[in-house]
């Protein structure tokens, strides 16, 4: 993998022992990230708690529901996902969807 990213300072260091080397960069943490793929960003990630740290709504305004949706199936527990979403904003989302006339007899 190749980033670009503006740094405040690089040093390099070649390893003897293990005939590579060691890059240390400073820069901006948000600068760096940018550049990253969002599978990369977000590896080894909980869902739970990113929704935790973002919260649901900030979540929802910065990636697109359907984009959410497709992650989180993909990458957690449905189970737990709506456990840390919590019953009472459930039953506020589903009493806040429409006519009642819509919703099954």
């Amino acid at each position: 993998m190749e980033i670009n990213f503006p740094a405040d300072s690089v040093n390099v260091d070649s390893s003897v022992r293990t005939g590579g080397v060691n890059v240390t960069v400073t820069g901006n943490g948000r600068d760096i990230a940018a550049q990253l793929d969002l599978d990369d960003r977000l590896h080894d990630l909980d869902p739970i708690d990113i929704v935790g740290e973002l919260g649901a709504a900030k979540l929802l305004e910065q990636i697109g529901e359907e984009e959410v949706r497709k992650w989180l199936l993909a990458n957690s527990d449905p189970d737990e996902t709506l456990d840390q979403i919590g019953l009472d904003k459930i039953d506020e989302f589903l009493s806040h969807c429409g006519d009642d006339r819509n919703l099954p007899s």
